[in-house]
C-alpha cells in the first residue's frame, strides 16, 4: 500500500500538531495552577498522540513505522487517569502531589506498554493483513497480537468509563462544597470543565457504538472519521478554556478550611461523599442545641446590623471571622438552623437587600445593574437567576408591579 495524503488525514495531522503546540505551551506557562496545568497537558499530549497515530494509518505511513503500531490502544490508557487528576486538582482544597496511591493510576499505561513491547514482531504484510485488511488472524503470532491488542482496547474502554464516573461524582462534590465556602461562584464554578466532561462522555459512547454496534449497521468507518473529528474539535476548545481556569481556593481559604467538612475530601477515598444537610454529618460536633441556637441569633444580629452580604466576594471563613467563630460551627448553624448552605444563605439576604432598594422610591431612577451591585451581587446574571429563584419573577417585573 501507498502513502496517500487525504483531507482527513490532514485534519488528523494539524490536530496532532495543534495538540502538542498546546501540551507545551501548558507546562511551560508560569501560573498557580501549575499542577493542573501539567494534567491538562498530559490529556491534550494523548490526544495529539492518537490525532498523530490515526493520521499515521489513515495515510498508510504506519506501514513503515511498526514500532509505532500499537500506539493507539496504549494512549487510550491515559485519557482517564489524566481527566481524573486534573477534576482532583482544580476541586482538591489542599495542594494537590502525586504522590504515593496517585501514581497507581499510571500503572495500567505501564502494563500495556511492557504487553506491547513483549508482543511477537509482525512485518508490514501481516499488520496489513490485520489492521488494514478483515482482521483475520491465521498465524499463531497474529492471533496472539489480535487478541493481546483487543484486549488492551477493551481494557482502555473500561479505564475510561470508571474515571468518567469518578470524574463526575467528583464534580457534583465540588458544586456542593463551593456553595458551603463562597456567596459568589460564577469564577469558580467549573461550568466549563463540567461541559468538557459532557465532550469526553460523548466521545466515550461514539467509542463504545463504534467499537461494537457501527459494524453491525454498516457505519464503522464513518464513526471512526467521527470520533477523531471530534477529537480535534475538543483540543481547539480545551486549551484555551484550560488558560482561562483561575485557582479555586486561594491560600487563605486552605487555611481556613483545613478541618471543614464542608469542603471536598482530600484522600484518595471516593466512598467518603458529604451530603450537605444530613444529621449525621455533624455527629461529632462539640456544637450543642443551645449554643446552636444562640449563635443563630447571633448571626441574624449580625447580618442585619453590619450587613457583610454586600461584600460580593464574602465567604464562609471570612464571615466565621467576623463572628468569632470557626468556619465549622458556622457551616453547621447555616446547614441545621437555618436548612441552607451559604451560598444560597447570603444570597437570600441580598435578593432581600435588592427587593428594599427596588420599592425605594429614592432608587426610582436606578438601573438594575446597579441595584444588582449595591445588592452584593458580582454579576448580573447571578442577580437574575438569584432573584428570580426566590421572589418568582424577574427585577423588572418586580419593580413593575410595586408601581
Amino acid at each position: 500500500m501507498e502513502p496517500e495524503i487525504t483531507l482527513f488525514s490532514v485534519i488528523m495531522l494539524l490536530g496532532a500538531a495543534h495538540g502538542l503546540f498546546l501540551a507545551l505551551a501548558l507546562i511551560n506557562t508560569r501560573a498557580r495552577n501549575g499542577t493542573g496545568h501539567f494534567f491538562l497537558a498530559l490529556l491534550t499530549l494523548t490526544f495529539a498522540i492518537d490525532l498523530g497515530h490515526e493520521f499515521l494509518y489513515q495515510s498508510n505511513y504506519l506501514l513503515n513505522v511498526l514500532v509505532l503500531a500499537f500506539v493507539d490502544p496504549v494512549i487510550n490508557l491515559l485519557y482517564g487517569p489524566s481527566f481524573y487528576l486534573y477534576v482532583r486538582v482544580l476541586t482538591d482544597v489542599s495542594a494537590f502531589k502525586l504522590t504515593g496511591k496517585r501514581w497507581l493510576h499510571f500503572l495500567p499505561i505501564g502494563i500495556g506498554i511492557t504487553i506491547c513491547v513483549m508482543l511477537p514482531e509482525l512485518d508490514a504484510e501481516q499488520f496489513k493483513k490485520l489492521f488494514y485488511a478483515d482482521q483475520v488472524a491465521s498465524g499463531k503470532d497474529e492471533k496472539v497480537v489480535l487478541s493481546t491488542i483487543s484486549g488492551i482496547a477493551m481494557a482502555s474502554i473500561i479505564s475510561i468509563g470508571i474515571y468518567l464516573v469518578l470524574s463526575i461524582n467528583r464534580l457534583v462534590r465540588h458544586a456542593r462544597a463551593i456553595r458551603q465556602q463562597f456567596s459568589s461562584i460564577e469564577r469558580i464554578n467549573l461550568n466549563w470543565l463540567r461541559n468538557l466532561l459532557v465532550a469526553i462522555s460523548i466521545l466515550y459512547f461514539v467509542l463504545i457504538f463504534g467499537g461494537f454496534f457501527s459494524q453491525i449497521f454498516g457505519l464503522d468507518e464513518n464513526f471512526n472519521n467521527l470520533l477523531y473529528l471530534m477529537i480535534v474539535a475538543a483540543i481547539y476548545s480545551m486549551g484555551y478554556l484550560g488558560f482561562r481556569q483561575p485557582v479555586i481556593f486561594t491560600q487563605s481559604e486552605v487555611d481556613a478550611g483545613k478541618n471543614s467538612e464542608a469542603i471536598l475530601p482530600t484522600t484518595e477515598d471516593e466512598e467518603t461523599i458529604v451530603v450537605l444537610g444530613n444529621a449525621s454529618k455533624y455527629k461529632t460536633s462539640s456544637l450543642d442545641a443551645d449554643m446552636s441556637a444562640a449563635l443563630r441569633v447571633e448571626l441574624q444580629r449580625h447580618m442585619e446590623t453590619e450587613n457583610p452580604h454586600l461584600d460580593s466576594k464574602l465567604t464562609l471563613s471570612q464571615l466565621a471571622k467576623q463572628l468569632g467563630i470557626s468556619s465549622n460551627y458556622l457551616s453547621q448553624v447555616i446547614n441545621e438552623q437555618f436548612e441552607k448552605n451559604f451560598f444560597d444563605f447570603i444570597n437570600g439576604y441580598r435578593v432581600e437587600e435588592a427587593k428594599r432598594m427596588l420599592a425605594d422610591s429614592a432608587n426610582v431612577d436606578s438601573n438594575i445593574i446597579s441595584i444588582a451591585y449595591d445588592s452584593g451581587f458580582n454579576s448580573k446574571s447571578a442577580f437574575y437567576t438569584a432573584f428570580k429563584r426566590y421572589v418568582g419573577s424577574t427585577p423588572i417585573k418586580y419593580r413593575a408591579s410595586l408601581a
